[in-house]
């Protein structure tokens, strides 16, 4: 017989935190049951903001396990994506920490909604192909696919060793300030410098195929204007290191923008193929005069938080100042430049410009 006094010890459970709103408490319970059998084998241990007793911080619980979870899960739906708390508190600091490495996050989509445009859009959703849970004819073969995926992510983090010290000593002198950043209404949120320093200057944009002069597709024998495509707003990541101006796949998809030729970029990782695509850029309410016409590239971006990069061709027509030491930063417009003046009725609260 074996020395039971020498048996391996089992591994750590995995932590697995839920991100949820209240309104979808019952779906989030009956996703809990699906994972029971990983809890009983001691896979994984869960916890979510139900299990807070009386008495205690709330705000502080829920930031300790959050803090500490292997495993986020982001459950899905309109009133998630409606939250602010959900949105700016634990869906923020889930994808910093996805970042960094520090833990796995999976969207869990309960209920049909539009986050083609969510920060964890790019992340491989749970059920199959995103299907919504509620979409499926047996919710209890939908939340099946979800805890087989969980699993599955569960025993590959179990197997992972221990954060090398690069990565720990990283997190660990990003600066903590508390202190907010002052932020004009064209900046997309910056919680303190923190958060600056994570995920760089990101700006507010409107982007879509250009409205002020026909284009037409390289070969074709059409004379009309082009009037595929659709306007979409996002957050871009400002990059001064970036020569020119960046739409990932899926987002020239979704805007349905017209092709008009190819180029090479060099990048640190060596030269990758890109194609070429006519586009306008607006800036809403942020006093930027609107580019109704650019040419854009198109390939992944680095930072999966982000679907479009602005580089230095259209940078250099603003004054751009960033202070990373207090952790602010601000775009101006610089005298006249070549800017294409909207045309006569153009709304600007309809476009952004």
């Amino acid at each position: 017989m074996p020395d039971a006094n020498n048996a391996p010890s089992p591994p750590r459970p995995i932590e697995v935190f839920y991100a949820y709103s209240h309104k979808d408490g019952s779906l989030r319970d009956e996703l809990e049951t699906h994972l029971s059998i990983l809890k009983r084998r001691g896979v994984i241990s869960s916890w979510h903001d139900r299990r807070i007793s009386g008495g205690t911080a709330w705000d502080d619980e829920i930031s300790d396990h959050l803090n500490k979870a292997d495993l986020i899960l982001l459950l899905v739906s309109a009133d998630f994506i409606a939250s602010d708390y959900c949105w700016n508190r634990e869906m923020t600091r889930a994808m910093e920490r996805h970042q960094l490495r520090e833990a796995r996050v999976i969207p869990i989509i309960l209920r049909d909604c539009d986050w083609d445009f969510a920060p964890f859009s790019k992340l491989q959703a749970l059920p199959r192909d995103g299907r919504p849970v509620k979409a499926w004819t047996s919710q209890d073969e939908a939340f099946k696919d979800i805890a087989l995926g969980i699993r599955r992510v569960a025993e590959e983090l179990g197997q992972k060793a221990p954060k090398p010290w690069g990565e720990r000593l990283f997190a660990a002198a990003v600066p903590q300030s508390k202190q907010s950043v002052p932020a004009r209404k064209y900046l997309s949120p910056i919680r303190n410098q923190r958060d600056l320093l994570l995920f760089g200057p990101r700006l507010k944009i409107v982007f879509g195929p250009p409205i002020l002069r026909p284009l037409v597709p390289p070969n074709s024998d059409s004379s009309e204007p082009s009037s595929r495509g659709r306007f979409l707003e996002t957050d871009a990541l400002v990059d001064s290191g970036a020569g020119r101006t960046v739409l990932t796949p899926h987002a020239v998809r979704m805007a349905a923008l017209t092709k008009i030729g190819d180029t090479t970029l060099t990048t640190l990782g060596g030269d990758i193929k890109a194609g070429i695509y006519a586009a306008s850029l607006r800036f809403p309410r942020s006093g930027l005069k609107a580019i109704e016409l650019i040419q854009v590239c198109c390939c992944e971006i680095p930072n999966p938080l982000f679907h479009c990069l602005l580089g230095r061709d259209v940078l250099s027509r603003w004054v751009f100042t960033y202070d990373g030491g207090v952790g602010t930063w601000n775009i101006k417009e610089k005298g006249s430049g070549p800017w294409v003046e909207p045309p006569e009725g153009f709304d600007p609260d309809l476009w952004g410009g």
